[in-house]
Formats: structure tokens, sequence, C-alpha cells
């Protein structure tokens, strides 16, 4: 609930504090005497979009500040720490300070708990603990997709779980539709893909390249090219390493004449240091000739496979032709002509069977309609039912509002599937016996609006009613008066037995329900136009219902004022 507020330099307000109460506070005053900015303040502490027109003229900043009361066990809370505010809590309730700065020039700010928060923020937290019912909610309910809201909110917890699942059913629903759509979409370029991906593999595997192909090719085609001066140079280095026809002192028979003098040294230093160092020696060119032996045997075998071969020279050259007609085609090196082979045959393998993949995508779209039809029918079905007990509602109230014969209807039919469901919601109305049912907005005078709508809101507030909430009704009495108007100021008083209500009027017999009276007066002082807001009890309420009946205070305005007062205490009695 709202315990206090504090207006600063707002509109014709210099400075004002209000303190509420529980159950129902009436607002009332002479018309143009300020009642709308004092109900702007509030609008503004429930993140409203700030005006700067509304800046009391001299001022740069107009302040508002309220203090709101809420159970300690609301869930609300957590979106308060949240968003970085802050708290006490006393007597099972937290005391939440929130408050808006409306400059001149520049941004407005919004403050929760002491931390600036965003004014989505605030207008997402304020609206938790506070609803806001006026003619312009009024209007608003006149429009479809409003009353689905309506009646959505009236219908509580068993609408809020069928919509959470017809959201998500909806929302998987709609994704797999465009996944199947960009499917179809991108077939024909998957095909395009497809047969460019067919064409290079199929100019590549005509070649069948592979990796280092060309460089082998090009070494073993100078192998055979100089097969002659390559047989000629092994031949000779085997000559001179281990001995022909044409060299009489090869490279072996020189290490072994070697080896020879160096074991005479040996026997003859015997046992000694340097006889020992001879040994070594002998060892080491013993070790020298045989890798020289090994060395001989592997340029044999070499000189004897080089051969001189045309054909395969030629076949070389043909091959080396094909390598270089496949670069020249693609336009690629043979290492990326082997790549962009692989990302095709990837590519390939990624398309596989379009038909396939179609298939399955449309099988998607299906199942997952299929669950979307379900939630949509559970979710229409919890309409129809709060729908139906929102009608009886509002009839109920009829009677008591001057409208004895009017017919009020909430209608839930199928239409097309939406976000918001597979249904859409009207409310309907016939003001009289014999009267079509026509939609709301169509069917009702200004005066009939008026009433039918504050019968609707009153069912609304009764069912989401709750302790520590606050229900804020601005003028909704415009266009009526007499026994209606005492109906209005009757269901509200019934409302405020559960919650905290605040009502706005004109209207002294919706006023003389009040628990509470507060008066907007605007006085000039100096040539300015200043507001102040006060309670009124005992004769000064008397002398303010007095006014609100007959526009000036008379004997007979105040003997009536009591009348009003003392058959609303009694009414309020029996409730």
């Amino acid at each position: 609930m709202i315990e206090s507020v504090s207006i600063k330099n707002l509109g014709v307000i210099e400075e004002a504090e209000v303190n509420f109460a529980g159950g129902l506070t009436a607002i009332t005053g002479e018309t143009g005497a300020g009642k709308t900015m004092a109900v702007t303040s509030l609008l503004l502490l429930l993140g409203a979009k700030a005006d700067p027109s509304r800046v009391r003229m001299g001022s740069q900043v107009a302040e508002i500040e309220g203090n709101f009361l809420i159970p300690d066990n609301a869930p609300i809370l957590e979106r308060i720490r949240e968003a970085g505010g802050h708290y006490d809590i006393e007597n099972g309730y937290a005391n939440v300070i929130i408050a808006r700065t409306v400059p001149v020039q520049g941004r407005s700010r919004a403050y929760v708990g002491g931390r600036s928060v965003p004014t989505a923020v605030l207008k997402d937290i304020a609206q938790s603990f506070v609803t806001v019912h006026g003619q312009s909610d009024q209007i608003r309910l006149t429009g479809s997709a409003q009353q689905r809201s309506a009646l959505d909110a009236f219908g509580g917890k068993p609408i809020t779980d069928a919509k959470k699942l017809w959201t998500k059913t909806w929302k998987t629903y709609t994704q797999a539709v465009e996944k199947l759509e960009d499917y179809r979409r991108t077939l024909k370029n998957s095909a395009q893909r497809r047969l460019a991906y067919e064409a290079l593999l199929a100019k590549v595997d005509e070649v069948a390249p592979y990796a280092g192909e060309e460089e082998e090719l090009k070494n073993r085609a100078m192998e055979i090219e100089n097969s002659t001066e390559l047989f000629e140079s092994f031949s000779r280095a085997v000559g001179l390493l281990a001995g022909n026809d044409m060299v009489d002192s090869p490279s072996t028979m020189t290490l072994a004449q070697a080896t020879d003098c160096l074991r005479d040294v040996e026997k003859i230093l015997e046992g000694t240091n340097a006889g020992h160092d001879a040994t070594t020696l002998v060892s080491r060119l013993d070790t020298c000739i045989a890798e020289i032996d090994d060395i001989v045997s592997d340029i044999s075998q070499r000189a004897g496979l080089i051969e001189a071969d045309p054909e395969e020279l030629s076949r070389i050259y043909e091959r080396r032709q094909e390598l270089a007609g496949l670069r020249k085609e693609l336009g690629m090196g043979i290492p990326e002509i082997l790549e962009a082979a692989d990302v095709a045959r990837a590519g390939l393998d990624e398309l596989g069977d379009p038909e396939s993949h179609l298939r399955e995508y449309e099988k998607a779209v299906e199942e997952a309609q299929t669950q979307m039809n379900n939630a949509g029918k559970a979710l229409c079905e919890a309409r129809l039912l709060a729908g139906r007990d929102l009608s009886h509602a509002v009839n109920a109230e009829l009677p008591s509002l001057s409208l004895p014969h009017a017919r009020f209807i909430v209608e839930v039919k199928k239409s097309e599937p939406s976000a918001n469901g597979m249904d859409s919601v009207d409310f309907l109305l016939a003001t009289h016996a014999g009267a079509p049912i026509k939609p709301l907005g169509e069917s009702a005078s200004g005066g009939e609006l008026s009433r039918v709508m504050l019968a609707i809101e009153v069912s609304l507030a009764t069912r989401l009613s709750e302790d520590g909430h606050t229900f804020l009704f601005d003028e909704i009495d415009a266009g009526v008066g007499g026994s209606a108007a005492t109906a209005i100021g009757q269901r509200l008083a019934q409302l405020a037995q559960r919650t905290q209500v605040i009502v706005v009027t004109h209207l002294a017999q919706v006023a003389v329900f009040a628990r509470k009276q507060d008066i907007v007066e605007k006085e000039t002082v100096n040539n300015i136009a200043c507001t102040q807001l006060r309670t009124v009890e005992g004769d000064q309420r008397l002398e303010e219902l007095a006014r609100m009946l007959s526009g000036s205070v008379t004997d007979a305005a105040i003997t009536h004022a009591a009348e009003l007062l003392s058959q609303a205490d009694m009414a309020i009695y029996k409730v």
C-alpha cells in the first residue's frame, strides 16, 4: 500500500504531503484545484512518462517521493533487490522508497530503494503492487487486445499457466515453420552448389592428382634425361672407392695399406700407451673401410637402377601436361585443387538427400503444430471459464448501477493462431431488454459506458485484490450520479475491505464511503496559483461534502451530507 507521497514543484503544487491510510481514501476538490496534479504525482511514481511542462513555473525540477509498504514475502522484493534497491522490514512489511525527479531540461530520473533505475524497471516494479483504473482505462477496455489482457488477468493462475505453455509451443512452432521456409528457399541454391561440387570433383577425379606428384615427376624426368651422365658418375665414384680397370689405387686399398702399417706399430709398441693408441687408430680405420664398402654397395645399387627409358619419359611428359591442364582449367595449383576437392566432398555429404531433409523439417512443423494446437485448446478452455465468471460478476453489478436489464457477455471464439493464442476475446453488451448484443464500445452511451466499465473494473479489481495491493480509481464515476453514484461508492468500499483503494472523485455519493477524505485546494499568493492537500474530518468534511452536493455550503446541503454519511456508515457496517 501507499503510506505517503510528498510533492514539490509539480504543476500548481509548490509543496505538499499526503498520508494515505488503508481502506478507501477519497481525493476531492473543486474543478481546476489540482486533483489532476495529485494523480499525476502518483502516476509518475508508477513509471508514467514525465512531462517537463508539468514542472511548476519558476522551478527547475519537480520532485515526487512515495513511501510504499509491501508484504515482506512479496515476490517483487526480489526484483527490487536485483535492481540494487534497499528497504527496511518492520512488522511484516518492507518499507520501499520510490522517487522521481523531472527537470525542466534533461531526462527525468527514477529511484527505487535509493538506487537509480530505468523508468521501465520502475514501471515493472510499481505495477506489481499498484493498479490504476481511470477514464483512459475505460477507453482502453473497448479494444480487443486490452479486453483479452483484462480477462487473462481476471483468470489468474490457470490462464497464466496455459499462456506460458502456449508461448512455449507457439515459439517452437514458428521457429519450425521458419526453418522449413528457409530450407525451401535454399533448395535452389543447394542444387546449384551440388552441381558445382559434382562438376569440380568430376574434373579432379578424372585426373586424380595426389599430393607431391608434380615434384616426383619432375625429379624422375631429370633422372631419365641425364641417365648417361649419372651412370658414368656413379661408376667413377665406385672405381675411386673400390677400384676397377681404370683405377690402380682405390681408396679401400690405400686404407688397407695404412691399416697394415699401424698394426706393425701396434706390435712394436705392444704394452705401452703408444701401442694402445695405435690399436685405437686401427679400429677407426677398419670402421672407415666397412663404411666405404657400404657406400660402394649403395652406389652400385643406385647405378644399376638407372635406365634410359624414352617411353617412361614420354609418359612423364604426358602426365605433367595433364596436371598442367587441370591447373589451368581450375585456376589453382595442385595443393589448392586437392583442398577444394575435399571441401566439395564435405559439401556433398552435408547436402545429403534434400528430399529427406525436407521431410524432416515438415515433420518437425507437424509435431510442433500438434503441441501448439493442444496448448491453444487448453488456453481457450481456461479463457472460456474465466469469461463465464467475469460475465456473471459484471452482470451482478449492473442492476445496482441503474442498468437492471443490461446484459454483459465475454465472448471467446476461435481465431487464427497468433502470439496470444488461437482465440479472440470480445466484451459484448446489450444495454436493455431486447437490445442486440454488440461490442462494448458500440452499444452504450457515454454514461452507460462509464457504469459498465465501473462494473468491469470493480469485478476485475475484486478478483485481483490482495494484501498490500493498491487500486487507484481516477474519476471513473464521470457521467453518473444519483443512486448509481451511491452504488459506485459502495462497491469501492467493499473492495477496500481487503485492500487499499484511492479514488479521485467529484461526487459526494462516492466520497462519503471513504474512510479518509483529502481535499485539494487552490489559492493565489502573489499572483501565483498554489495548491495544497489537507485531510478533512468532522465539520470540515461535512462542509466539503455539502459543497460537492450543491456547489455551496448551506444548512440544507450540510444536512444532506450528514444523511449521506450516516447511510454510508450503515452500508459499510453491513458489508
